[in-house]
């Protein structure tokens, strides 16, 4: 398995599930309704909107070498300014947010955000690997 196949299959598991479940609904899977692990602590009505929106894009483009034939190593391009970026969010609602927990009914007692820090610097790391594989070693 290169770091392309890796990076692509994690980004699926990862955000196709969080996708799906924020197209159903982010309020009961990850916000003020959720019981016990909690992303958000503020879930208006434009917050639940956004997140469905999102959802369904994660959800779609991550998964879409195996519905729709995207090459891997140019979705291993798309990923990593998004990567990028991410990281750099994550770490924003981890350590600067006051709205991104712990929820009161949290299973955890931190934010939930911590978590997702070593799994953005991992897909990072995959992603800066993966680009240095070219184009002939995946599709």
């Amino acid at each position: 398995m290169t770091w392309t196949d890796t990076l692509c299959f994690g980004m699926a598991a990862v955000y196709s599930f969080f996708g799906i479940t924020l197209a159903i609904s982010m309020r009961d899977f990850w916000g003020t309704n959720s019981p016990g692990f909690s992303y958000f602590t503020v879930a208006d009505d434009s917050g639940q909107w956004f997140a469905r929106a999102a959802g369904v894009w994660m959800a779609f483009v991550t998964t879409s070498p195996w519905w729709c034939d995207m090459p891997k190593h140019t979705l291993a391009r798309l990923y990593f300014p998004v990567n990028i970026i991410l990281m750099g969010m994550f770490v924003q609602a981890a350590f600067y947010m006051d709205t991104t927990g712990p929820a009161p009914g949290n299973h955890l007692p931190f934010s939930m955000w911590y978590t997702q820090l070593p799994i953005a610097a991992f897909f990072l790391l995959a992603n800066f690997l993966a680009l240095g594989e070219g184009k002939s070693k995946s599709s």
